[in-house]
């Protein structure tokens, strides 16, 4: 019997669809069995399989399905919105005033955020950065928050501390590091949601920030890097 620890030895093709909200076109047929709760929704195991919550999986029409996963006893269901409370310490400890973040969030606007204390932040274009998200799973095993800014057409990645010192230059890609900011909106403001801050901006991801923080930069910059040249 396999263990309940064990994890698939191929991560290209399984990614944590918890963690992901996969376009059905790019649902390949191990996450399928992640999704049937055939799979441990996170990891692949099949041992000590328990309800996991819902994943998302959007439609073409703007949609999107959920889809009731299970997990294993090793790894942590869902949780439908982030805790608000341990988001506001997450941004607390980034460097925002607490009573900002409260009174911000309280009237759904999104607060400013110093980066390069807990995370950088890669910014790309609208339709750059909803690909990348779609094919992420070929380059990484999870995902961290990425947030949708419709003012400025663009998507940011939160990645980690001290990536921007590092990034190479790419064309259309920018890295913002110590001494930038972003501006975050609460969890609630999420597409699973189906809500956004007032100045539109909303979470692509679901935000676990306990779990994934932040998405690992070097496979953001391959999967940059091998999609960007196609278009």
């Amino acid at each position: 019997m396999a263990s309940n620890t064990t994890k698939p030895a191929n991560v290209q093709h399984a990614p944590d669809v918890l963690s992901f909200f996969l376009p059905l076109a790019w649902v390949s047929l191990d996450a399928q069995r992640r999704l049937d709760g055939r799979e441990c929704a996170r990891c692949g195991s099949t041992a000590g399989l328990r309800p996991g919550g819902h994943a998302v999986t959007p439609t073409p029409d703007g949609g999107s399905l959920g889809w009731a996963v299970r997990v294993c006893q090793t790894c942590p269901p869902a949780s439908a919105v982030c805790d608000s409370a341990a988001a506001v310490a997450w941004v607390v400890a980034a460097g925002a005033v607490e009573d900002d973040v409260l009174t911000a969030w309280r009237w759904r606007r999104s607060v400013a955020v110093p980066t390069g204390r807990l995370w950088d932040v890669v910014r790309v274009t609208r339709s750059v950065g909803l690909t990348i998200l779609s094919r992420l799973p070929q380059h990484v095993r999870a995902v961290g928050p990425v947030l949708e800014v419709p003012a400025r057409e663009t998507v940011e990645f939160l990645v980690p501390r001290g990536t921007a010192a590092t990034w190479p230059g790419v064309r259309g890609v920018f890295c913002v590091g110590a001494g930038g900011a972003s501006r975050l909106p609460s969890p609630g403001m999420s597409v699973t949601e189906g809500r956004r801050a007032r100045c539109g901006r909303r979470w692509l991801t679901r935000l676990e920030p306990h779990r994934t923080p932040t998405t690992h930069g070097g496979g953001l910059l391959e999967c940059l890097l091998t999609e960007l040249p196609r278009r």
